[in-house]
């Protein structure tokens, strides 16, 4: 499909403002979650499902609306997910009550689920082969400073006004960029094709995401060698074998599981969800680094952890042209390397440093997180049929990759902390930031750990592609 360049670029703007909404609203919500426990009248453990409804039902939805999309048309399924999230935004602004909360909340994440799992196929059904990196690149600033900015942008917001603002300020931004795409979007091509999906697939897959999800906040609450988590994290694993064995059984699957057989596409997959998954270890440490041990204010903190946005979006745009020209697997191998320097400071660094050593790695991460072209690889590497699909397992990737590392970022910092204290410590240790010092570094420890995973996946991926190119 080609469009004129002018236009290509207005709906890669509309897809990406999009994006940037359904993402940071996976994560702008948690610091407005005590003002809504108090105005809904609810206690903050009910409360905070309001952040996490959100993001286990985007799991939950994201393959189906991938399928779908392949079936139907992307650009159908984006705009039409667009005026859903617009109208859970604005139901969630004007809820008075916690059950109207989640009930638009659901809302809210249908049309999520529905534009993350449409917007990459979008992306290079528009774009030529050759602008592929560009276009994902841009498109991943919005997504990634989506994730990273939440809280700042939330806390911002309630600093003038009240938290309905945070869901109201997306309906003219969505209506926009509805508009917009209205207006400019080719249209998606008849398929004659009848819908067909497999439902008893895709029942067995809901099931063993809501498992996934739930053994992680429960253990969070509870410890992950209790019995009951273990058993749950054991259920998980029977039903994605169950998933797995029905989609190689059956005629029209919901996930083509040959998709998995494309080296790139696999090794994608899992680097993506290992990077999204170290980048919440920043999320959930530093805040407290900044604030509780090195005693800066909530302003100056956000500032200094600012440092990674801002240099995500001037990397990942020109990341992505350089993958253009030397392909998106040499490219994100270079940024795992260089993602091993802030990690390393990271690992090492106490008060006594300065400052500056400090936000050198959290720019040299931010580098890192925007030159890695984990979108450009798995698209690249899915074919034609599977830009959908590939699209929401993408999406899919990105939302684990954050749930994983909420969960080992805090449980392993805390388990240093009780290390270092000889006791079970599960809050910051005031009389004794020393011991925090210590967990985080234990942390950042595990968090190196999966970026030299991703690394020798990728070394061995690049490898195999120069053979094949030599062959």
């Amino acid at each position: 499909m080609m469009m004129k360049q002018n236009s290509q670029w207005t709906l890669l703007l509309a897809t990406s403002m999009v994006s940037f909404m359904s993402t940071i609203d996976a994560s702008i919500v948690n610091i407005a979650v005590p003002k809504l426990s108090h105005d809904l009248h609810a206690p903050m453990n009910e409360a905070e499902w309001v952040v996490s409804v959100y993001l286990v039902l985007i799991c939950v939805l994201l393959i189906f609306f991938g399928k779908l999309s392949d079936q139907i048309g992307r650009i159908k399924i984006f705009q039409i997910g667009t005026l859903i999230f617009v109208a859970g935004s604005l139901g969630c602004g004007l809820s008075t009550t916690l059950p109207l909360m989640l009930a638009a909340r659901i809302v809210q994440a249908v049309g999520a689920s529905m534009t993350m799992a449409t917007n990459f196929g979008i992306i290079t059904q528009i774009f030529p082969r050759s602008r592929h990196g560009v276009a994902l690149g841009v498109n991943s600033s919005f997504v990634q400073v989506g994730n990273i900015m939440g809280p700042g942008l939330g806390g911002l917001i309630l600093a003038v006004l009240s938290w309905h603002f945070i869901f109201f300020i997306n309906v003219p931004i969505g209506l926009i960029a509805f508009a917009f795409g209205y207006k400019i979007f080719p249209k998606d091509l008849p398929t004659h094709q009848k819908v067909q999906i497999d439902f008893i697939g895709y029942l067995v897959y809901a099931l063993a995401v809501v498992g996934f999800f739930v053994a992680i906040y429960w253990g969070q609450e509870i410890g992950f060698v209790k019995p009951e988590i273990i058993l749950l994290f054991l259920s998980t694993a029977i039903l994605i074998a169950m998933f797995i064995f029905r989609e190689n059984h059956t005629q029209n699957p919901l996930l083509n599981l040959h998709i998995f057989k494309n080296a790139g596409f696999s090794i994608g997959i899992i680097s993506a969800m290992l990077v999204y998954a170290v980048g919440y270890f920043n999320n959930m440490i530093m805040p407290y680094y900044l604030q509780e041990t090195l005693q800066y204010s909530s302003a100056i903190a956000g500032l200094i952890l600012m440092s990674i946005p801002l240099l995500n979006i001037f990397s990942a745009p020109i990341g992505g042209m350089i993958g253009d020209h030397i392909g998106a697997e040499k490219i994100s191998l270079i940024a795992l390397v260089i993602f091993l320097i802030p990690e390393l400071i990271f690992m090492f660094i106490t008060p006594s440093w300065g400052i500056v050593w400090l936000i050198a790695g959290l720019m040299l991460f931010g580098l890192a997180n925007g030159t890695f072209q984990n979108n450009p690889m798995i698209m690249g590497n899915a074919g034609k049929q599977f830009q959908g699909i590939a699209g929401s397992i993408a999406a899919l990737a990105r939302n684990l990759g954050m749930a994983i590392g909420l969960s080992l970022s805090t449980s392993l910092l805390y388990l240093g902390i009780s290390q270092k204290a000889g006791q079970h410590i599960t809050t910051y240790p005031n009389h004794n930031p020393a011991w925090f010092i210590s967990g985080m570094h234990f942390s950042y420890w595990f968090a190196l750990g999966m970026i030299v995973v991703a690394l020798v996946l990728l070394i061995g991926l690049v490898r195999h592609q120069k053979r094949l190119s030599q062959d």
